[in-house]
């Protein structure tokens, strides 16, 4: 035997001896069983991963052309979903930074072409600090005038006052509580009677506080006061003259401008003998009377403070111009031309018909038209005079007449 030859299991005495384990053979069998499970319980996993990515519709890093081996060198990832941000929402914050970036320049005319633009200036946060800009108010001015309670009461104007306030009650937005309506009708009576104390030669109207209401509302007392006070002396003033006639002067305006953008409409308001009454609490009111939707009227104030004192005039034309096949489609009557044009409807595009009074003061300006109402009232007040003139005629000479022809009947 070799001397390097293992001893068999016997030897020659026929004795059993025991077969010596190898460790390093022990431990490569381990080693290769260990790998093995772990190998098979690995890809049983992995198929399980790539089962349940591929039934929830994630994409898979995987072709169909890799390996076992390359599967399992690859990492899981879900791919990140990006928020979709509305186009909507972009404008509002970029124009909520423009608003601000104007504010903080004291830029005036950015900030009354961002009240023109699109939805306007946002919200009435927004508004307290704009609406005084656009009327040239100093926020840090505070030397104001505060007449007494028994000031306010003795005005000649506090009792018609008094009972228009009572009756805005509809006016106040939802949110507002039945506790807290009391209060803001002292405010708006007190904010009104100081506006005329402060100007004697201004005259209350019905109508004027649907038109403080508002300002009350966004902005308070004070701001509203000075804010009201402005307007008064500015955008107003026609509205607060002794009579009516410079308003019902300034609702001529329309007429001209049917005629030049809807002749057959124009036709058909003037033969049903329309006039113009139907627009009056539009015009005196800036819309707050009639439309029902606190956001729609804070809409048009917005754009109403950034334009000419006219512009609520072409925004009823805008409105009547919009509606021109319901007009044409009702009959030739004024009273039912009145009664369709007196209800506005909610749904009306208020942004497209700001946009076309807009266009429509551009295109046929005020004083473009302004002989031509000059003329037609010259014409309205001859008319006027004439009727007055026949009828004291009857009232005063049909006596006359009468007893001349009862003489004569008797004589004969």
């Amino acid at each position: 035997m070799a001397e390097n030859s293992r001893p068999s299991s016997t030897d020659h005495n026929n004795e059993i001896i025991p077969e010596v384990p190898n460790p390093r053979k022990r431990f490569e069998e381990k080693q290769n069983s260990v790998s093995s499970e772990t190998t098979e319980l690995d890809l049983k996993m992995r198929g399980r991963r790539i089962n349940r990515s591929s039934a929830s519709s994630v994409p898979s890093n995987y072709s169909s052309t890799d390996s076992e081996a390359e599967i399992a060198k690859k990492p899981i990832r879900r791919k990140r979903r990006k928020r979709k941000v509305s186009r909507e929402g972009t404008s509002l914050v970029k124009k909520s930074t423009e608003i601000e970036s104007a504010l903080a320049s004291g830029d005036r005319d950015r900030l009354a072409q961002l009240a023109v633009s699109p939805l306007g200036l946002l919200s009435d946060e927004i508004r307290v600090r704009v609406w005084p800009r656009l009327m040239g108010i100093d926020l840090i001015e505070t030397n104001l005038s505060i007449p007494s309670d028994e000031q306010v009461k003795v005005h000649p104007e506090y009792n018609q006052v008094v009972m228009d306030v009572n009756r805005s009650l509809k006016r106040f937005p939802p949110g507002i509580g039945e506790k807290e309506r009391p209060a803001l009708q002292e405010q708006l009576t007190r904010l009104i009677i100081r506006v005329i104390i402060a100007n004697p030669h201004l005259h209350y109207y019905q109508g004027y506080h649907d038109v403080a209401i508002t300002f009350l509302l966004v902005v308070g007392e004070e701001l509203g006061f000075q804010i009201v006070e402005r307007l008064s002396v500015s955008h107003l003033k026609d509205f607060m003259a002794p009579t009516m006639e410079e308003t019902v002067n300034l609702l001529q305006y329309m007429y001209p401008i049917f005629n030049r953008k809807h002749p057959e409409l124009y036709q058909h308001l003037v033969d049903a003998e329309l006039g113009t009454i139907f627009a009056l609490p539009w015009l005196i009111t800036w819309f707050g009377h009639v439309l029902p939707d606190y956001g729609d009227v804070v809409r048009l104030y917005d754009f109403f403070l950034a334009q000419p004192p006219m512009m609520p005039v072409y925004m009823a034309a805008a409105i009547v111009l919009y509606r021109e096949k319901e007009i044409l489609a009702t009959e030739c009557d004024m009273s039912s031309i009145h009664g369709l044009l007196s209800q506005i409807p909610q749904d009306l595009p208020f942004e497209k018909l700001l946009v076309e009074s807009q266009l429509l003061y551009e295109q046929i300006p005020p004083h473009t038209i302004k002989d031509e109402i000059e003329c037609s009232v010259e014409s309205s007040e001859e008319n006027v005079g004439l009727i007055q003139s026949f009828s004291k005629f009857i009232i005063y000479g049909a006596p006359v007449v009468l007893g001349i022809l009862v003489f004569k009947y008797y004589q004969s």
